[in-house]
């Protein structure tokens, strides 16, 4: 039996374990088996949880697990059964509550301002938790188990597993003697943690799978367990389900099918022993592999005979098995077969269930020492392929494995066969599961997933061996992430699966798998110690996948794809905290739903990389390709402790190999926030033959300058703002850093200079001695010049051979002949800068690299004229180098006064030039879109016309707008073509519109775009151009004429999306996103709501003949958006609409759905704050009344340094505040604020749904962080108690911080040490009478009050009355105890009554029916205390 905290038995000393935090743990988990029965028919779970732990101690008297929404029916601690146990769920507890919500005085009387204290009653909502707000099992070891040392040789006879001993005291040749505890429980409609797919109508398609989205907080919900990540255990998983479909919520018990359905076959019965299943017939088995158990070959020989009648009896049971699915049709999805995916599927064993014959047995062994957090599996009808191994470069595999893996798809595989395969081959078994729907075939998974094959083996042989046996992927719809990482598992979001057909998903997908198969070397084999070291997992996976990306996709791809993610460092470091402090005072828990690691995961890795490229400067260091490798055979060989990784210890072995000490590496970027700015100014002295440089960091002033909200949102930036105030930023960074010069001779020549203060001066020395080389090289290139000077011609013949090549095969040289210059509008070739020929004459070298070695992530600013930059760009090969060139013209296009149609040249001769990798030939049109279109200068052809003349002329019918039929089967080309529109509708004129010829063009080639002959899908092109188009409306307002031919290409688009369902329902959802756009800058009015009323209800039914790629997802995300769109119409500010929300937030029926709606309200909130709310379903009359007479704006806050205009009614002046405080974060925080601060509905149902306890942890964790943005919380707790309202309440502060607050009346009674006694006194009280029932007859030896008649009144000579200060007696009642003492005071000429004694060392504390708290005051010297 259990017992509640509350009625814990006398003796058993549970409670002091719940309210006091044990100081170390006192034992460790060894093995964990667990027996787990699945049914998807009611969405339950049966399990029995087998735990084997080790003592710390001898004397352990309680062991503690992790325990939450789950029911314990039963413990058995030594196979005996347990009933000294406390489950206490504080979970279940609250839920309770709510249903009874009249107990509940935090509920009751208080609101979203006081959020934070029913957050803080959730343990894993909480940095901190207190121990009593946990869910844990505390289980009393009897006093009949004796603990004592014994050899550790002898835990194999508890477990087939060896166990990690760990951690275990003193050596490990003695341990404590292991105990085995058993727990029976069951869980119904679990929230977190385990998630049950039932909403389609077809059973086949029903799943249930594990989740772990949630750092650290979601095992425990299935399981009872020490929910960490240090706690790590070998596993045995058993799981029970269904034979096939048709048997989901049946039951064929062996004594019901012996009596029913066998007749007189009923003595053939299973016995129950574990035997090898049944061979089904493999057409009835689908696309899936048929796993056979071998095990009954080893078995005991006293079985073998009962085996061998089991068999005979299998053999009869198959007979009517198959003739009974003879009789339906092959291809009824319900007869597919039940499979189950867990972790490490090369150790399967599949067996028949020992009483109920629909039913059989899954089992799956880890040997590898795994955290709780990290072990998940799945349940469903899936579709199983095998992925063939690549074959190996020395010899081929033989003809039989050949065979095996000629068809993709695997229809046999034997377990045996594939641990030899393992152990002889070195090859790691990938399968790939998902579910059996039309739109996933062969096709499309092995298109999305035949890459993992490469990324395995890479990894093995660059990083060190797999930990694990196998690898499986399980793609499902419904994951709220788009990946979650187990023990050589990954369950995927089927949003990643792509068919050949679709380009855009290719990368993206590649870098997910790269990723999860990278954190299972590190983050799931190896786990941080502590939260905030998951940067340096997290690091040395995203490393491992910029390895990877480099091999497969080509140096040039890795170095753009670098230079990329250092400037997105850069545009969002400026809010974020350090990176080993991120979780510091964050929210919990850790999440990846709400992108909680994505900064991280950017960041990380990219400052490995930077170490590395520091480290490799030395010739005696091998840098991260050394690290890597050796950290996990630390956790292979047991050196690293339960294999968590600290950030110390990863310092630690980076200097090791290094030679050197890194502290002010770790120092700067990993504990300190923000990146360098540097500012470069150089000349060259010839006096000296010095490069006299200065290189300054600006960080503290530019870092951040002009930016309110970050990449992902108001939300996000707001949470930073109030989690971290305070940034650390690092002040100034040093190290070393690379300055490549190319001097006139064409030889680049390196110098690495050391930073170390926030100006650095240098002097670099300059190495060409004859400077005529630098004229000769200057006129490589010209044929005139050649014609007519032979012998110098000849000399450059002599130097070309010394020089670099890249300085006479430079690029960007295409359209330089006459008459491509006159059709392009294009200015001479060999003209390089605009109006600094004379200077470039006489420089002395070509030009400077700073950080030409990427050891910075930073940003630069180098003060070298342009034709240098135009030399870096044609001349340096590297792939940054040239973006840095094209970022230089972009910045100098954006902020000059003239445009100039040399710049415009060199970027169209860049874009068009194919020697040049594509992503700097976007970057090079994405620099023309920069260009002012201005009336001025009516002649100037550059800019946007030669962007429009690029895309005419690669993808349109000559000299005209008419795009020809789509062709993406280069995808270089491709992405050009993919991105042109999108910088064009970004280009814009004097008056800040998109210019006419913009605006048509980009209207032709929507309106004209055909796609019937093109191999490739072009839905993601399609979007990108109806948001060009929507993008073009936006910017020119005024166009009306414009806009509706842009809604009729919107509509015609709407209707064939209607005809012809477009891949994941794509353009449906960026119409409807493209709408909304447009609504809120009132060019767009959803007049009939009903429509996307109707989209909110997502009904989703899967005909099995609809062949439509990812319908259901599509469905989904419109559903999400149809939902974003009634909120900001108003629905934010609508009772039903948010009744409407909120119910759908927590019944809806897709789980994805459910889950992801909560991210729709963040979403919301980030597009009100920056574009406001939509006035249309708005019934908040008293916000609008003041925005028509709108109050004086100021912050809420004046200890904040913010000018603010104040004291003015008028519009306009109002209008000017609110900008000035949308300058800053805490500015739009305020104004959000105040927008919802009376709007009492949101604040009501928000309470609500707080309390709800059918709300997921995610969900609470976002709501709870929502409101904490929207509202103000005050450290404040209203309590309402039942007293008159004549008395008046006293509160009073105890030690410990107790306030005890009482009701204190109108009489106070003291009794004075000497008073003189009448015989019969009557004293008046001039007074409220009180009522009868707080009348008390005192014994005949006490005083007797009258309280009946006010005596005759009396009035003394010498003393005058005062009746404005007339003494009032005080009656102190407290809870049910009956007013018994008197004091009276006759100078005062009042009397008291109380129901305590008038005592300075009594105190009467507390007095109701259960309890009853008196307050004692001890004299310091007394003999005899009073009782």
């Amino acid at each position: 039996m259990s017992f509640s905290k509350a009625t814990t038995p006398k003796g058993s000393q549970a409670t002091p374990l719940l309210s006091e935090p044990q100081s170390f743990r006192n034992f460790k988990i060894a093995h964990q088996r667990l027996s787990l029965d699945v049914d998807l028919s009611r969405n339950h779970v049966k399990g029995m949880a087998d735990v084997i732990l080790i003592p710390l101690v001898q004397n352990l008297a309680y062991i503690t697990l992790d325990c939450k929404n789950i029911k314990v029916k039963d413990v058995f601690v030594e196979n005996r059964r347990c009933d000294k146990y406390i489950h206490d769920d504080p979970l279940r507890s609250y839920g309770q509550r709510y249903m009874q919500s009249g107990k509940d005085p935090l509920y009751q009387f208080n609101s979203v301002e006081q959020s934070h204290f029913l957050r803080a009653k959730f343990a894993d909502l909480n940095e901190h938790p207190e121990e009593r707000t946990k869910s844990q099992l505390i289980i009393k070891i009897p006093s009949s188990i004796k603990i004592t040392l014994q050899d550790a040789n002898s835990l194999t006879n508890y477990t087939p597993i060896t166990p990690s001993l760990k951690g275990t005291p003193a050596s490990q040749d003695a341990v404590f003697t292991p105990i085995s505890i058993k727990i029976e429980y069951e869980l119904s409609n679990p929230k977190t943690g385990l998630r049950f797919d039932t909403l389609a109508s077809q059973p086949h398609l029903w799943n249930a799978y594990t989740t772990n989205s949630e750092l650290v907080s979601t095992a425990s919900s299935w399981m009872p367990c020490v929910n960490m990540l240090d706690e790590k255990c070998t596993w045995e998983i058993e799981i029970s389900v269904p034979r096939k479909v048709r048997d989901i919520g049946t039951s064929k018990l062996i004594g019901q099918q012996d009596s029913e359905f066998r007749g007189n076959k009923g003595e053939h019965s299973v016995p129950e022993v574990d035997v090898p299943d049944r061979h089904d017939d493999p057409q009835q088995s689908g696309n899936r592999t048929d796993l056979h158990d071998k095990q009954s070959a080893e078995e005991d020989g006293d079985k073998r005979q009962s085996v061998k009648e089991t068999q005979e009896s299998r053999h009869e049971d198959d007979e009517e098995d198959d003739y009974d699915i003879a009789e339906e049709d092959e291809t009824n999805p319900l007869n597919r077969d039940i499979q189950v995916v867990c972790s490490e599927f090369s150790t399967m064993k599949e067996t028949a269930h020992p009483t109920d014959l629909s039913k059989r047995l899954y089992s799956f062994q880890v040997f590898n020492p795994v955290a709780p957090h990290h072990i998940g599996w799945a349940v469903g009808a899936f579709d199983v392929w095998t992925l063939p191994p690549l074959q190996s470069r020395e010899d081929a595999l033989d003809e039989e494995t050949d065979e095996n893996y000629e068809n993709k798809k695997s229809t046999q595989a034997d377990n045996n066969d594939i641990i030899d395969d393992i152990e002889n081959n070195d090859v790691i078994p990938i399968r790939i599961y998902t579910l059996p729907t039309q739109d996933v075939d062969e096709k499309t998974v092995l298109n999305t997933t035949i890459v993992c094959q490469k990324i395995m083996d890479f990894y093995a042989k660059e990083f060190g061996s797999y930990p694990f046996t196998s690898y499986s992927i399980l793609f499902l719809p419904t994951l709220v992430t788009s990946t979650m990482d187990f023990a050589s598992l990954t369950l995927c979001n089927t949003r990643l699966l792509y068919p050949p057909e679709v380009i855009d998903s290719m990368l993206p997908t590649t870098n997910e798998l790269a990723w999860s198969l990278a954190v299972q070397w590190a983050a799931v084999n190896i786990t941080p110690l502590e939260t905030n070291d998951l940067w340096c997992c997290l690091g040395m996976a995203g490393y491992m996948v910029f390895q990877f990306l480099r091999k497969i996709l080509g140096n040039n791809e890795f170095k753009y794809r670098l230079k990329c993610n250092s400037e997105a460092i850069v545009e969002e470091d400026w809010e974020r905290p350090p990176i080993g402090a991120t979780f510091t005072n964050a929210s919990r828990p850790i999440s990846r739903t709400s992108r909680d690691l994505e900064f991280i995961k950017l960041k990380a890795p990219m400052v490995l990389y930077i170490l590395d490229r520091r480290m490799t400067k030395t010739e005696r260091s091998f840098g991260m390709s050394r690290i890597l490798p050796k950290i996990f055979l630390q956790a292979m060989s047991g050196d690293l402790p339960n294999n968590s990784l600290s950030s110390s210890h990863f310092q630690y072995v980076c200097e090791r190999v290094n030679k050197n000490r890194l502290e002010n590496f770790f120092q700067q970027w990993v504990y300190g926030s923000g990146v360098p700015i540097f500012r470069v100014t150089q000349r060259f002295n010839k006096k000296r033959m010095m490069v006299e440089m200065g290189i300054r960091q600006c960080q503290e002033q530019e870092l951040g300058q002009g930016k309110v909200l970050g990449e992902e949102g108001f939300c996000s930036s707001a949470l930073n703002y109030l989690q971290h105030p305070i940034k650390n930023q690092t002040p100034f960074f040093t190290g070393s850093m690379t300055i490549r010069i190319h001097e006139a001779d064409g030889t680049p020549y390196e110098h690495i200079v050391e930073l170390k203060d926030v100006f650095t001066k240098l002097d670099i020395q300059y190495n060409t001695k004859y400077r005529r080389l630098r004229n000769r090289k200057l006129n490589v290139g010209k044929p005139s010049n050649r014609a007519t000077s032979p012998d110098l011609e000849d000399d450059l013949e002599l130097q070309d051979e010394k020089i670099d090549n890249s300085a006479i095969q430079r690029l960007g040289n295409v359209l330089s002949g006459p008459k491509d210059c006159k059709e392009w509008n294009l200015t001479d070739s060999t003209v390089t800068t605009d109006g600094n020929e004379a200077q470039r004459q006489n420089e002395a070298f070509e030009w400077i690299r700073i950080d030409s070695d990427f050891e910075w992530i930073c940003k630069i600013y180098v003060n070298q004229p342009d034709y240098m930059f135009t030399s870096q760009l044609q001349q340096d090969s590297d792939v940054e180098a040239q973006v840095e060139s094209i970022k230089y013209f972009e910045d100098v296009v954006m902020h000059s006064t003239q445009n100039s149609q040399i710049y415009s040249s060199i970027l169209t001769r860049t874009a068009m030039d194919k020697r040049y990798f594509y992503g700097v030939r976007l970057e090079a049109c994405k620099a023309l879109a920069k260009y002012t279109i201005k009336d001025s200068d009516p002649n100037f052809t550059g800019g946007a016309k030669h962007l429009i003349k690029i895309f005419q002329k690669l993808f349109c019918y000559e000299e005209s707008n008419i795009p020809l039929n789509n062709d993406f089967t280069n995808f270089q080309k491709y992405f050009l073509q993919r991105n042109i529109p999108k910088y064009l509708a970004s280009a814009r004129n004097e008056r800040n519109e998109s210019p006419y010829f913009v605006k048509q063009f980009i209207l032709d080639i929507l309106t004209y775009n055909e796609n019937s002959e093109n191999p490739y899908d072009d839905t993601h092109y399609l979007c990108g151009l109806i948001e060009a188009a929507v993008g073009c409306c936006i910017n020119s307002k005024n166009d009306h004429e414009y806009l509706s031919k842009v809604l009729d290409q919107l509509h015609r688009y709407q209707n064939l999306d209607m005809w012809m369902p477009t891949y994941q329902l794509l353009i449906r959802k960026k119409l409807m996103i493209e709408k909304l756009r447009l609504n809120s800058e009132g060019l767009y009015n959803f007049e009939d709501l009903n429509e996307i009323l109707g989209y909110t209800l997502c009904e989703i039914e899967l005909p099995l003949d609809l062949n439509i790629p990812r319908y259901r997802e599509g469905l989904e995300d419109i559903t999400l958006t149809a939902f974003k769109i009634l909120l900001l119409e108003g629905g934010l500010k609508n009772k039903e609409a948010l009744k409407y929300f909120f119910m759908s937030l927590c019944y809806n029926p897709d789980i994805y759905v459910r889950e992801k709606l909560v991210d729709v309200l963040a979403s919301s909130l980030d597009f009100i704050a920056t574009n406001g709310l939509q006035p249309k379903l708005d019934d908040d009359i008293d916000f609008i009344a003041k925005q028509i007479n709108p109050e004086n704006l100021s912050l809420e806050d004046t200890n904040e340094d913010t000018v603010l205009i104040t004291e003015s009614p008028e519009l306009e002046i109002n209008e000017r505040k609110q900008q000035k405080m949308k300058s800053s974060i805490r500015g739009l925080i305020t104004l959000l604020r105040r927008q919802f601060k009376d709007y009492y509905p949101l604040k009501i149902i928000l309470w609500n749904i707080l309390h709800v306890p059918v709300i997921s942890l995610y969900q609470k964790k976002r709501l709870f962080d929502i409101t904490r943005i929207m509202y103000s919380l005050v450290d404040s707790f209203n309590v309402v108690l039942p007293v008159p309202r004549d008395k008046k309440l006293v509160a009073k502060c105890l030690n410990g911080h107790k306030v005890v607050i009482k009701r204190e009346g109108l009489l106070k009674v003291h009794l004075p040490t000497k008073i003189k006694l009448h015989s019969n006194p009557r004293i008046t009280i001039n007074n409220k009478i009180p009522p009868a029932t707080n009348t008390v007859q005192p014994p005949p030896n006490k005083v007797k009050i009258s309280l009946s008649k006010p005596p005759a009144k009396t009035k003394r000579a010498d003393i005058p009355v005062r009746k404005s200060k007339q003494a009032k007696g005080i009656v102190n009642k407290i809870g049910l105890l009956p007013l018994r003492f008197v004091k009276i005071s006759p100078a005062n000429e009042r009397v008291d009554i109380s129901s305590a004694p008038f005592s300075k060392n009594v105190q009467i504390i507390k007095a109701n029916s259960r309890s009853f708290t008196v307050k004692i005051k001890l004299p310091k010297k007394t003999e005899k205390h009073p009782q």
